[in-house]
């Protein structure tokens, strides 16, 4: 049992003409896309030649080189050993594409490959370490499309317009994450000349859609294209998640740190299948989405508004200041009590119900669930009798 890296360890000297195209180089692209290629690969306005990963490595910042900040050293490993196989260093990528725009609550990133045996892998950027990455994933609850989802149609519809001269192309939609959301969007939405080129679109562990926006666009009429990877203890590709069309696949981690595509377990060319067709977790999955689905659409925008307004307060912009918060917690917990005591008992009520249920997520076993349950609670009291004794 190996992960992506020992895949390419054994399968980096074939070329994709040696060897086609599978589910494994699926995620490696789709992992791809969060790389930083800002001043190496040309934008969409720019008529610049597109760029082969053998040439980008001495061109890559050390210090700056991904917009994730997990397993850092493994990712630096992947990107050397794309350079060096004969299966991605001749790709070459183009139309880069980096977005993030606070006032809209927008956060869009995607990159096309271009494989060189006439496939064209457009990879579509999930959600990083920017807060406002995870406010828009936030917004799908109740709010589609999103302007990511917009912008990855626009995307979509301009790249092949830009390659439009190269005949016979075969696109392939791909992303984790929110990019598998997108990806899923961009298919179902770009001009029905594309869609008829699309042999597969790869969406590695993201979150669904709402029900009734499936019945809006052509979900049918993709379907069949579609490959949906879903760890069996994953949280965030089951959100929304209202069919059962998808694959669960075994990783190293546990609960929501499942989610890192270098914890997912590889065998050959395929990923591990778990045991069960069933999520480990899948009565905490239904709950929460019957929660969403249950509730009006403006209630989901109050709680998400109400949310972020906490974590504005905090000066948060990015997970990995997590931090610095608990460290200048003390100094902002007036502006947080004060913010906390304005949310309607409703709101609080969603609020707790969704902290806990993360917690559950997040525990190991059963036995840190409920001491961390128990945590969170004391939490609760704690800030209602600040609210009640010192405002």
């Amino acid at each position: 049992m190996g992960d992506i890296l020992s895949y390419i360890d054994e399968f980096g000297g074939f070329t994709f003409v040696e060897k086609p195209f599978c589910e494994v180089d699926g995620l490696i692209l789709s992992h791809l896309s969060y790389y930083v290629y800002d001043n190496i690969v040309s934008g969409l306005e720019e008529n610049k030649p597109a760029v082969a990963f053998r040439d980008m490595e001495r061109l890559m910042d050390e210090k700056n080189f991904i917009s994730v900040k997990w397993e850092l050293e493994k990712n630096k490993q992947l990107f050397a050993k794309i350079v060096e196989k004969r299966r991605y260093r001749n790709t070459k990528a183009a139309f880069y594409v980096c977005e993030m725009n606070r006032d809209e609550t927008i956060q869009f990133s995607a990159i096309t490959f271009l494989l060189g045996n006439g496939d064209v892998f457009l990879s579509f950027r999930g959600t990083d370490d920017a807060m406002i990455g995870w406010k828009e994933d936030l917004y799908m609850a109740y709010h589609t499309p999103v302007g990511a989802q917009v912008r990855s149609v626009a995307y979509a519809n301009q790249v092949a317009k830009l390659l439009a001269k190269k005949k016979n192309l075969r696109f392939i939609f791909g992303g984790h994450s929110k990019g598998g959301n997108l990806a899923v969007f961009a298919a179902m939405n770009c001009d029905e000349e594309i869609k008829r080129r699309i042999s597969k679109i790869y969406n590695m562990d993201g979150p669904g859609f709402c029900p009734d926006f499936l019945e809006q666009y052509d979900y049918n009429g993709i379907k069949d294209k579609i490959l949906k990877i879903v760890p069996d203890e994953s949280f965030v590709g089951m959100l929304l998640e209202t069919k059962q069309d998808y694959t669960l696949i075994k990783s190293t981690a546990i609960g929501m740190a499942q989610h890192i595509t270098l914890t997912w377990c590889v065998e050959g060319d395929q990923f591990l299948r778990a045991q069960s067709c069933v999520p480990q977790r899948k009565a905490l999955y239904d709950r929460i989405n019957q929660w969403i689905f249950a509730m009006e659409k403006e209630q989901v925008a109050a709680f998400i508004e109400s949310l972020f307004q906490l974590v504005e307060l905090t000066e948060m912009n990015a997970l990995s200041d997590i931090k610095t918060v608990w460290t200048d917690f003390p100094k902002k917990a007036h502006s947080i009590i004060v913010a906390y005591s304005k949310m309607n008992e409703e709101t609080k009520q969603i609020f707790w119900e969704t902290g806990v249920f993360m917690i559950e997520m997040a525990a190991a076993d059963q036995q840190e669930r409920i001491r961390k349950s128990k945590m969170a609670e004391k939490i609760r009291q704690r800030l209602e009798h600040s609210v009640k004794y010192k405002l």
